[in-house]
């Protein structure tokens, strides 16, 4: 039986026996979660999570789920990064040397987990999350992310097999890297999330749902949405606080920063989603709205436009292109039906593609092609 060690930033409570989160908890790689219930059905493989956690004080190996959980300590983020992640990566590699893996796979270049990982002297898959180095070259990032921008690529060259989830985020990879082997891996949707049905809003209604980073680009879409001809359509900005935006128009809302079951209800009543991003190799809100049957509008700089049909599911525009914004809103916002017949159109392919079955699917796919 083949051995797998996967390090990733899996939620804890993943481990436990019946696994369910905390009230009000939610994790980024929703992806993951989905993950790891597919495995549990996976045979002829043996799973290892590999987890390291800043919250763990003591190493720990759980059995459940048919999966083997090891949970690590983790340094401090500031500590890591001056250290070359030098704490992370012994406790990584000392249980790494305890697996024994045919195949490890990291997920991740934003953490220490693909820095840890590349010490391993065996066969190694890394799966990209999210691109540093390609949104530091398009916008201006947070001390701690201009900093782990710079491990980045030493961190990628350093792994002979990469996936990525998006045709966008494989050409930036193809810069970093040439030489790799790349496989295209669509990271699954919550299925929470196929489960929801739309509910539009009486009143033209778009969403926004993300941070207010500057590779996000906000300013470019409160613009678009200022404009008089824009004025009947509201606007809502999940994920965004108050105080980052104090003075907008009656028609820009701020929802703050909304759970998981929040999220999927005010993406029910939206007529599109919209997503300005200058740079993004999801981005996974982009996946959900098309897996529901919402019209999506972003960037040609995004990863998920792939899921959109220019002027059929949605539209793809220029980054900062204020008034294709506006030309592209008012279009899928003209009336109801519109909005609803742009959702529908090529929905069924995304549920399939975004599935969870399709990407443990696609994932033992590349699992075998490596390990043979």
């Amino acid at each position: 039986m083949k051995k797998i060690a996967i390090i990733a930033n899996l939620p804890l409570w993943e481990t436990a026996p019946s696994a369910q989160a905390p009230q009000g908890e939610w994790h980024y790689c929703v992806w993951l979660s989905a993950l790891c219930k597919a495995m549990e059905q996976v045979e002829g493989l043996d799973i290892h999570w590999v987890i390291p956690n800043k919250t763990v004080r003591a190493r720990k190996t759980i059995q459940s789920r048919n999966q083997t959980f090891h949970l690590l300590p983790k340094a401090r983020l500031t500590i890591g990064q001056l250290t070359g992640y030098a704490y992370d990566s012994y406790q990584v590699y000392r249980t790494l040397q305890h697996i024994k893996p045919d195949l490890v796979h990291s997920w991740g270049t934003e953490d220490s987990f693909s820095i840890a990982a590349v010490h391993f002297r065996g066969k190694k898959l890394i799966s990209i999350q999210g691109l540093l180095k390609a949104y530091a070259e398009r916008a201006r990032l947070a001390r701690f992310e201009r900093w782990q921008a710079h491990y980045e690529p030493y961190t990628i060259r350093r792994f002979d097999y990469i996936t990525t989830e998006s045709p966008w985020a494989t050409e930036r990879v193809r810069e970093i890297a040439p030489a790799a082997t790349i496989f295209h891996l669509e990271y699954a949707v919550e299925e929470r999330f196929f489960l929801t049905e739309r509910n539009l809003a009486q009143t033209p209604y778009c969403l926004y749902a993300g941070t207010n980073a500057p590779v996000k680009n906000i300013p470019s879409l409160i613009k678009a949405f200022s404009a008089p001809e824009l004025s009947h359509v509201h606007l809502g900005l999940a994920g965004i606080v108050p105080e980052e935006y104090p003075a907008l128009p009656n028609n820009i809302h701020i929802l703050g920063r909304l759970g998981r079951d929040e999220l999927k209800t005010q993406l029910s009543k939206a007529w599109a989603l919209v997503h300005p991003s200058l740079a993004d190799t999801g981005p996974t809100i982009a996946k959900e709205a098309r897996v529901m049957g919402i019209p999506v509008i972003l960037t040609s700089d995004s990863g998920s436009k792939q899921h959109v049909e220019h002027g059929q599911s949605g539209f793809i525009i220029t980054p900062g292109d204020v008034e294709a914004m506006q030309q592209s809103v008012l279009h899928v916002t003209r009336n109801s039906e519109t909005a609803l017949t742009m959702g529908a159109y090529g929905r069924q392919a995304c549920r399939l593609a975004l599935s969870a079955d399709t990407m443990i699917d696609r994932l033992l796919h590349i699992y075998r092609h490596i390990l043979d």
